[in-house]
């Protein structure tokens, strides 16, 4: 994905007021500066950033809406993350500003014992799951006795958590990715990405080399998670078996927002979070044939190797 180079709006450059003085003895004065001394945004600086904090859904809700209509270029998607993950994490990058970094999971680092994950991924890990991934995708198409699109497959594939493939999740529901945010933890990240609008239910943007699918549109009517999440899919395009600085969504970072729920007012009576029976819907046919496929998949696959 082509990473954004121009100058950008972001939650930072808002003016800032500070008083100094008294109005008793007329040294009162108002000063106003952009919290990054009115130097541009940019998608390093965002990357870069902690996260501009924000302490309750409604004010999430008006922040984004000034991020939203002062970068008219692209098209607002959201992703929540209980963690924020950094690059630039070893001794040899110690002289760099580590920044955010949003990879598929295709190319993300195996986890160390404690859960957490291990600094890099060897190439030949990542080849070994695009031959998997490949190899899934013709077993599914001669068990159908036809063809579904690599695209299509993929993005059910990674939606429904079957395996790793080189798309991202990503949602038009500033509720949902909340929600992920704070899933787990009393805080989070909602990061905010400006891709080109989309023009189809798979649109594909070459000259920015980014695969954008709108699950609601392309999946059958019993997938019930995609349209509860309100899910798309993003990606590198075209796809290779090779990790690049250009599979991180992180490119694509408009704002960074540090969401805080430890005092348990992040919510209220009007915004609640998406229930995990909506979020992770019970009987969905799509996900049961997924798995059921995959399990046969994965015996055949065994005897094969």
């Amino acid at each position: 994905m082509k990473k954004i180079e121009e100058e950008l709006y972001t939650p930072h450059q808002k003016n800032v007021s500070s008083y100094e003085g008294s109005f008793l003895d007329g040294s009162f004065k108002r000063m106003s500066k952009k919290e990054w001394d009115n130097i541009g945004g940019t998608v390093n600086k965002v990357r870069a950033s902690e996260g501009y904090k924000v302490n309750t859904f409604r004010e999430l809700i008006n922040e984004i809406a000034l991020v939203t209509i002062s970068n008219r270029n692209y098209e607002m998607f959201y992703r929540g993350q209980s963690k924020d993950y950094l690059n630039n994490q070893s001794k040899y990058y110690s002289d760099r500003k580590p920044k955010s970094t949003i990879l598929p999971s295709i190319c993300r680092p195996d986890l160390k014992e404690d859960g957490s994950p291990k600094y890099s991924v060897r190439k030949q890990t990542i080849r070994e799951r695009y031959e998997k991934l490949f190899a899934l995708i013709e077993f599914i198409n001669k068990s159908k006795k036809f063809s579904h699109r690599d695209e299509y497959l993929m993005s059910l594939f990674q939606h429904y958590e079957i395996c790793p493939t080189p798309l991202i999740d990503i949602t038009q529901s500033l509720r949902v990715a909340a929600t992920f945010a704070l899933k787990t933890k009393n805080k989070g990240y909602v990061y905010v990405f400006g891709l080109p609008y989309p023009n189809q239910s798979t649109s594909y943007f070459i000259d920015s080399g980014i695969i954008l699918l709108k699950l609601q549109n392309i999946m059958s009517t019993n997938a019930l998670r995609p349209r509860y999440q309100e899910g798309y899919l993003v990606g590198k395009f075209p796809f290779d078996r090779r990790k690049s600085q250009f599979d991180d969504l992180s490119n694509r970072m408009v704002a960074k927002f540090f969401i805080d729920n430890s005092a348990g007012t992040f919510w209220d009576e009007h915004f609640l979070p998406m229930p995990d029976d909506v979020l992770y819907p019970k009987n969905d046919a799509v996900e049961n044939w997924l798995k059921e496929l995959k399990l046969k998949f994965e015996n055949q696959y065994r005897v094969r190797k």
